[in-house]
């Protein structure tokens, strides 16, 4: 019953705030902006000949920015928006805070009672839609249709890195196709003064509006989408903008991200890379282990520029499922948290945390915790995103699989600090020698890897884990050597890699591949990744106690 409630509360927040957050295999978000970017239909196709809707037409559905039900205690940029636009309206002189307190309050109160909505303090979507029309009685008792919103409105006091240009203008909200009111009159009137729109001050941003805003961004160097965001408001309003007669200003070239994602399905690490003094994506930041697609539901395999939106919790109803930081990668597929059973971290489903590192979402990349918030905090919309087949590489995946889950905290246990990098060197002495096979980790497995590298044998991830990669890599050492080829690393096998055909104890130099192989360099550690090399777990004694 409990999970049914939240259900209908949260397809109520959905219907009423978001018409695009059912989008990757139905997410509903619980708090973020995950909307998809607005698809942008041709303009001479779909653009209607005039603003002025025929008679009983109703225009498109007015876009605000999503927001919740704002009230005493509320913060973010959706309440700084709230007071921006009663600054404008007259009725708040505040200071642009982000914080709904007894200021914000008292205006939005003495708002509603002008306007004849209910005195309760709460912003709700019919408050929100009251503000933002033309008939919106300001506190002078002139509508906002006859005081266009920015006819020189009061400069508020402005919190931290907020600004107000020299005309009066105050940023309120995004203008784009459908949305109506006062400022889309305003913005029509300040592109009529520059030349760029000649058709009806209508106050419906409709087809011949975004045209015209289009021909000013691309005469004044901004991105030519059609939408009106801050900056391209700014440009507007700004003392030097362009007119349609001026010569355009070229477009910046834009400057590269910071990060590139490769999300490699076969051995399930999501590894972002930075760019190198060559401006390509090559220097490896983090490595990340992961669940990708079934193999009936894949995740698909292509390059892709990631898409705009992002949700600190998304619930799939399909599936009965929450997730933490979701990250788009299209229109179907984010990368997001291990699942919960509910929007709290108590809640998780130790399943999915116990599948990391295999196959085993519906096309989503699943992350630990940390991973999934970093990908959110530092990767931005438009980052470069490849998904891809890779080598197999199991000691990789099996250095990044994460710990045992602590049930009391619902948190992975601890482990022990990583130790600084363990650094090759092929004239000094291994460590001693003991019997290595699957599953075995240590300095002396990170040494037989090297080892295995120097001498063309072994191409996997120096982990320190010995696992399908090192096995094969000693059998094909052992053919050689004309040992017994067993995959395991005993002190003949480990002798004979180590001293060659001397005496024990006689250290070979030089690293010369064996004939047909290829050496390679043994590569550095990645961060994010760093080698936990556990001490050796010494041989059960035989006996008795005594």
């Amino acid at each position: 019953m409990r999970r049914f409630l939240f259900l209908l509360l949260a397809l109520a927040l959905l219907m009423a705030l978001d018409p695009h957050a059912l989008a990757e295999q139905d997410i509903i978000v619980i708090d973020g902006d995950y909307a998809a970017e607005p698809t942008d239909a041709p303009a001479d196709l779909s653009a209607p000949d005039t603003e002025l809707l025929p008679p009983g037409q109703t225009p498109p559905a007015p876009q605000p920015t999503p927001f919740t039900t704002l009230q005493r205690g509320a913060h973010g940029e959706t309440v700084a928006a709230l007071q921006r636009l009663l600054t404008v309206l007259g009725y708040y002189n505040g200071k642009i805070s982000g914080d709904f307190l007894d200021g914000t309050d008292a205006a939005t109160r003495a708002f509603q009672r002008q306007n004849g909505l209910a005195v309760n303090g709460k912003v709700t979507a019919t408050t929100w839609y009251a503000m933002t029309a033309d008939t919106a009685i300001r506190k002078d008792g002139r509508t906002a249709g006859e005081a266009p919103a920015h006819s020189a409105p009061p400069i508020p006091t402005l919190g931290p890195g907020q600004t107000a240009s020299a005309t009066g203008f105050v940023f309120l909200r995004v203008l784009q196709y459908g949305a109506q009111g006062a400022d889309v009159r305003a913005l029509q009137q300040r592109l009529a003064s520059l030349d760029y729109y000649t058709k009806e001050i209508s106050g419906n941003f409709l087809g011949n509006t975004r045209n015209a805003l289009r021909a000013f961004q691309k005469n004044n160097g901004l991105k030519a989408d059609g939408v009106a965001g801050e900056q391209t408001q700014q440009a507007l309003w700004d003392a030097q903008a362009l007119d349609a007669r001026a010569t355009p200003r070229p477009t910046p070239t834009p400057a590269p991200l910071r990060y590139m994602l490769r999300v490699d399905v076969t051995n399930q690490v999501t590894t972002a890379y930075e760019l190198d003094e060559r401006g390509e994506y090559t220097i490896p930041v983090r490595q990340m282990i992961c669940s990708t697609g079934t193999r009936a539901n894949p995740t698909p395999i292509k390059t892709i520029q990631g898409a705009k939106g992002r949700a600190r919790w998304g619930y799939f109803p399909e599936w009965g499922s929450h997730a933490q930081y979701l990250t788009r990668i299209d229109s179907r597929n984010a990368f997001h948290s291990v699942l919960y059973s509910e929007p709290t971290e108590r809640a998780l489903v130790i399943g999915a945390y116990n599948a990391l590192g295999s196959r085993a979402s519906h096309g989503c990349v699943r992350l630990l915790v940390a991973d999934a918030k970093w990908i959110y905090d530092n990767c931005l919309p438009g980052t470069t995103i490849e998904v891809f087949e890779g080598a197999p590489d199991p000691e990789l995946t099996q250095m990044l699989k994460p710990p045992p889950l602590d049930r009391r905290t619902m948190l992975p246990q601890a482990t022990p600090a990583p130790t600084p990098p363990l650094v090759w060197d092929e004239n000094a002495a291994p460590p001693p020698y003991r019997t290595l096979k699957k599953g075995a980790t240590g300095a002396d497995v990170w040494w037989l890897q090297a080892k295995l590298t120097a001498l063309g044998y072994y191409h996997g991830t120096i982990s320190a884990g010995y696992y399908e990669g090192t096995i094969a890599a000693v059998k094909a050492f052992q053919q050689d050597a004309g040992l017994t080829v067993d995959g395991a690393a005993g002190p003949i096998t480990l002798q004979r890699l180590y001293e060659g055909e001397g005496a024990p104890g006689a250290q070979t130099t030089g690293q010369t591949p064996a004939p047909g192989r290829t050496a390679a360099p043994i590569p550095a550690p990645v961060p994010g990744s760093l080698l936990v090399v556990p001490t050796p777990t010494p041989a059960p004694r035989t006996g008795g106690l005594g």
